[in-house]
């Protein structure tokens, strides 16, 4: 199983869970089965009682597919925001690949 298909079961059995211990709302529920007709998987995010929630997009998924969820989602009254996650986290330069400018900015402090 790829990566993706593994994030989007963890997906489905966490919201479940968010459902069961009480969090969820009655809102994410509906998003959740409007992403799931287009194929998405959704999760509330935050601290719930339907504030937010997350979809993932798979690399591979057609656009088509993204824009259609997301017109039914705001035709819902959802307002959607397309974003990515993930970075290199805090990174250490050595000295030495640091333009000078940077340098003496730091030996400045």
């Amino acid at each position: 199983m790829d990566q993706y298909s593994v994030l989007e079961e963890l997906i489905d059995i966490n919201q479940h869970h968010l459902n069961v211990i009480g969090v969820g709302h009655p809102s994410l529920d509906k998003l959740c089965q409007v992403t799931a007709l287009h194929g998405l998987h959704s999760k509330l995010t935050g601290a719930g009682g339907g504030g937010c929630a997350i979809t993932l997009l798979r690399p591979d998924l057609d656009q088509s597919a993204v824009e259609a969820a997301k017109q039914q989602l705001t035709d819902c009254g959802y307002q959607c925001w397309e974003t990515s996650i993930g970075a290199p986290g805090v990174s250490l330069h050595s000295s030495v690949s640091l333009p000078l400018d940077i340098i003496g900015a730091f030996s400045n402090v």
